[in-house]
């Protein structure tokens, strides 16, 4: 009878342990501190919702946070669990309130952090938050964070928090413009729950933002912005970008700069004169970004192709000096499976700028991560803010300006630049990055530039710009810009075509021509 009793329990304690471990599989056994899981209503293009997507996105990986990004009507039960430290809700489109109950439910019963943006915020989640809601119309606000404030744009209606208890953390305060003059808490925080009215993708409601969601994840970090001329490709005005640079460090105000590039021709005259000039910002303490190409005609098929590309450009850099510290690209390439894993995670340092035209090769909304990643800001979003020099960033933050195609232009970049009051990051001091490529590295430690884990120089060739003759590279570097070269060599061949038959038909041509 004993054998029999011990025989069933084995059984009982056996088919107790599948369960629980199947339990533990669907909802995670243990909570990564470092993913995030965004759900949000609709893109809402009219409004320019996908750009808050990106810009919320963007944001999230500066904090260190992989971030799954999917649409509420996608979502299937189950996806929130114990995998993920916190959800986001984010509502772009005011007139389509939440239609899927499985992720509401999923929501209310899920004990991690929670944090809602925008209108929606049903009667569960004010229980949680221990608040009340207000709805307010037509109105303006002026938004305020310790110092600094913004007038904000006129809205039709927003809805704002009452009966916010007294342990909770508030971060700014939204005074409205009419004669009461009152007052509402911007972004709040209740232990793991947290609420936003809005999300600005620029300004001052960006940076409250910001420092309240990397509190609510805790992510605190207070840096200083990264000064940014982005656009620099081989065919800018390398003239005015060498003033630019002369002007910033005259001023002691360090320069980041972001450059495309190219993969051929890189032992012609144009492609030395080039990299001299991005020499000669190294030399004067800036640092280089290599930015992502455009996409086009590219598939997942590709992959290889794409990391083979990265690693002539970074290779053709090198041999002439110019030693990248990261990799730019906008944003979307990090929600790619294909052109993160086969370009951004070359290097640790990267710099996540505003979508524009996006192709993606294999999207798999799963954000990654690197030891730092830039979230990169047009600088002229901060033009309105009152007393700049009281704003806090709460993450690695680049303010960027397009690079300037005239004199005129350089010149009011120069005076805008010395508008902005703020303290700008040094990269000696704050970068220690690296990038792997073909059998390779470049690191950038503590101002010194290492090249295969050795310490280099940069040599200012002040010559070159008076020199035609272009320096020979080794075999491994030729052959790119093969397809500009060979359509100017057509071109020109077609012309001297058409003259050599001109000349020997010609007079012909033109005897015939009297003779009738």
């Amino acid at each position: 009878m004993r054998k029999i009793i011990m025989f069933f329990l084995t059984i009982f304690f056996m088919t107790l342990g599948g369960v629980v471990q199947a339990t533990q599989t669907v909802h995670g056994s243990e909570r990564d501190d470092n993913r995030v899981l965004l759900v949000y209503d609709s893109q809402n293009t009219v409004e320019q919702g996908e750009k808050k997507i990106d810009t919320l996105q963007r944001m999230l990986a500066g904090m260190g946070l992989k971030v799954k990004t999917i649409k509420e009507s996608e979502y299937q039960k189950g996806e929130l669990n114990r995998s993920y430290q916190g959800v986001i809700t984010m509502i772009n489109w005011k007139q389509a309130p939440l239609d899927n109950p499985t992720f509401v439910k999923d929501r209310n019963q899920y004990d991690g952090v929670k944090l809602h943006i925008g209108e929606g915020l049903d009667q569960t989640e004010q229980k949680q938050l221990q608040v009340k809601l207000k709805t307010i119309y037509q109105q303006q606000f002026i938004l305020s964070d310790d110092n600094s404030t913004e007038m904000l744009p006129f809205v039709e209606r927003m809805d704002v928090l009452t009966g916010v208890p007294k342990q909770a953390q508030s971060y700014g305060m939204l005074k409205t413009q009419n004669n009461e003059g009152q007052s509402y808490k911007y972004g709040v925080i209740n232990q793991k729950q947290g609420y936003l009215p809005f999300f600005n993708n620029k300004g001052l409601g960006l940076i409250t933002a910001s420092k309240m969601i990397a509190i609510l994840f805790n992510r605190q970090e207070e840096t200083k912005p990264l000064l940014t001329i982005t656009n620099v490709s081989p065919y800018s005005n390398l003239k005015l970008l060498d003033q630019l640079s002369v002007f910033c460090e005259n001023y002691g105000i360090p320069l980041a700069v972001s450059t495309s590039t190219v993969a051929k021709n890189t032992e012609m005259h144009a492609y030395k004169r080039f990299t001299m000039y991005l020499r000669r910002l190294e030399d004067r303490g800036g640092v280089i970004f290599l930015q992502a190409p455009v996409i086009g005609g590219a598939t997942a098929d590709n992959a290889g192709e794409l990391s083979e590309l990265f690693d002539n450009y970074l290779l053709n850099l090198a041999q002439n000096q110019v030693y990248p510290v990261g990799i730019s690209a906008q944003g979307f390439w990090n929600q790619d499976r294909v052109l993160r894993n086969s370009a951004l995670k070359k290097a640790n340092y990267q710099m996540l700028l505003p979508n524009k035209k996006v192709v993606y090769l294999d999207q798999d909304n799963q954000g990654g991560t690197n030891s730092r990643s830039y979230l990169a800001l047009p600088a002229s979003s901060f033009n309105k803010i009152k007393h700049q020099a009281d704003v806090r960033f709460a993450m690695p933050t680049a303010l960027t300006f397009k690079m300037p195609d005239s004199k005129v232009k350089l010149k009011n970049l120069k005076e805008q630049i010395q508008a902005l009051n703020f303290e700008w990051q040094a990269p000696d001091e704050a970068i220690n990055s690296k990038i792997d490529f073909a059998s390779s590295s470049l690191a950038f430690q503590n101002g010194q530039y290492l090249v295969n884990g050795k310490e280099t120089e940069v040599e200012v060739n002040s010559n070159m710009e008076n020199t035609d003759k272009p320096t020979p590279t080794p075999a491994l570097f030729k052959g790119f810009f093969r397809v500009e070269g060979q359509i100017i060599t057509v071109f020109f061949a077609i012309i001297f075509t058409v003259l050599i038959i001109f000349i020997a038909f010609g007079r012909k041509i033109y005897k015939n021509m009297f003779k009738r």
